[in-house]
């Protein structure tokens, strides 16, 4: 996601990075891949699927941003959180009717057979709908960080939140963690850590070159002095 995302922002904003920012989402994406890398079974559908994904979340990020700079999302009635739930009734208005083609009566089977097989069904119930209420959540919250950051800066944060699940999986569920996961959790941790610090400073450098070129147009630029009357009159009576 954060490669697309660098790639969409970059062509919509007209504004691109210096290359040493773009590379430290190396570290921050292979880091979180190998860490997360199960199943070595590959397949075109999935893999296409995912790019489709990841491009369409860019894209998402990318427009959303652009609506809140251009001061059509800076209201008091479209704030960023209003804007993701128009976004979100929207997608739920079109992906609806795919979901009924595509499904048809098999999600009433499957929730049917999920609810056989647990004890306690309301428990079950309460459960999906506090996960669709958190999941709702936390896009919500994405929004809000997105109205002060990169589109980038969100989907390398966005990244990191598998790392943060796998973590608090381990807390939670005492699930051992393998090697794997150890090493690529370290070095996607450690690839945020130097986009952040790659970012501020080349920021840095170029608010510096940009208030150095101001002060050399104003010396190229400064207008003569003007020679007052006086002046000019004893510069005449000298002659």
């Amino acid at each position: 996601e954060p490669f697309f995302s660098a790639i969409v922002s970059g062509f919509y904003f007209s504004k691109w990075m210096r290359p040493q920012v773009y590379s430290t989402l190396i570290p921050v994406v292979g880091g979180v891949g190998y860490a997360c890398l199960k199943e070595r079974h590959f397949s075109w559908l999935a893999f296409s699927a995912a790019m489709f994904s990841n491009v369409a979340f860019a894209l998402r990020a990318v427009v959303s941003k652009i609506a809140m700079q251009s001061g059509r999302a800076a209201g008091t009635d479209l704030t960023p959180p209003n804007m993701f739930g128009v976004v979100t009734w929207a997608a739920f208005l079109l992906s609806l009717p795919l979901a009924i083609i595509a499904e048809g009566g098999g999600i009433m089977k499957l929730l049917t057979a999920a609810l056989d097989k647990v004890d306690n069904k309301r428990n079950f119930l309460v459960s999906i709908l506090i996960s669709g209420l958190l999941h709702y959540l936390n896009n919500e919250v994405m929004y809000l960080a997105l109205g002060s950051v990169h589109p980038v800066t969100l989907a390398v944060g966005n990244t990191m939140k598998r790392v943060f699940i796998m973590v608090a999986s381990i807390i939670v569920f005492q699930n051992p963690i393998s090697v794997q996961a150890g090493i690529g959790s370290a070095v996607g941790i450690s690839g945020v850590l130097l986009y952040s610090l790659t970012k501020q400073h080349y920021e840095a450098v170029e608010a510096k070159e940009k208030e150095e070129a101001a002060v050399a147009a104003n010396k190229i630029f400064r207008p003569l002095p003007k020679l007052g009357k006086n002046r000019f009159l004893g510069a005449k009576k000298n002659r």
